[in-house]
């Protein structure tokens, strides 16, 4: 990054109390699923789905935590004409910017995907194959049965990848949104209405098996390229003093 002339961003005051939050999120999910192993025995695996599935938890408590971290990038240091001239290009000067969100979108989601395993594996056994209790839980509860065509493996690993894609796409427009209004805080504003809209149609969309989550990883991804595509042209013409 120091190549693009840019500074990284890492904000530790905002990470502390951003992880202290996703610590006390995985443990009222434990509890919450703890409650409901009563009547379905849950192995670790199938907490942590049941955790990485959830629209409470991705959309409306670790989204706006990951928009606390990254809606700072546009306007930390390394921003303005002087930092265009030291990147060499305005392509380059943007690139770091991104690079910036692309870290910070790395190590939240690895966090939140980090804790939440620990606090499950902590309580519950580890198995690789979904249970028959686990499985007539969810679809009694109105998931499709085809959630569960895959192992847990796969279909975790696909649930946390299209997570990190949706929070690099809400990261994406909050850079956007705080160039275009020169405010940090519209971006922030914005970027959290269009996560919300995103999230819900997203994780309510039929099927959360492995190929369903890689599918929407594909859509999510495309998207952020599209709103990167437009942002550049953006600072290609704007002022940025």
């Amino acid at each position: 990054m120091r190549r693009l002339g840019t500074e990284e961003y890492l904000p530790a005051a905002r990470w502390s109390l951003a992880l202290a939050a996703i610590a006390f999120a995985a443990t009222v999910s434990l509890h919450k699923y703890i409650d409901i192993a009563d009547m379905a025995a849950f192995s670790s695996a199938e907490g942590m789905f049941a955790i990485m599935t959830d629209i409470t938890n991705i959309v409306f408590i670790y989204l706006p935590l990951y928009l606390f971290i990254v809606c700072g990038i546009m306007f930390g240091e390394g921003f303005g004409s002087a930092a265009v001239v030291r990147c060499g290009s305005r392509s380059r000067w943007l690139a770091g910017k991104f690079l910036s969100c692309l870290l910070n979108t790395l190590l939240f989601t690895g966090a939140v995907a980090g804790i939440n395993l620990i606090v499950c594996s902590v309580t519950f056994s580890y198995s690789g194959v979904w249970s028959e209790g686990f499985v007539s839980y969810r679809v009694m509860t109105g998931s499709p049965a085809s959630d569960f065509a895959y192992s847990p493996a796969p279909t975790i690993i696909g649930a946390c990848l299209a997570a990190f894609l949706y929070y690099l796409l809400c990261g994406t427009v909050n850079m956007f949104f705080a160039q275009a209004t020169g405010r940090e805080s519209a971006g922030l504003l914005i970027s959290l209405l269009f996560g919300i809209g995103v999230g819900l149609a997203e994780m309510t969309a039929s099927g959360a098996d492995a190929k369903s989550q890689f599918v929407k990883c594909a859509v999510l991804l495309a998207l952020a390229v599209l709103v990167y595509a437009v942002m550049l042209s953006d600072t290609t013409k704007r002022d940025l003093k």
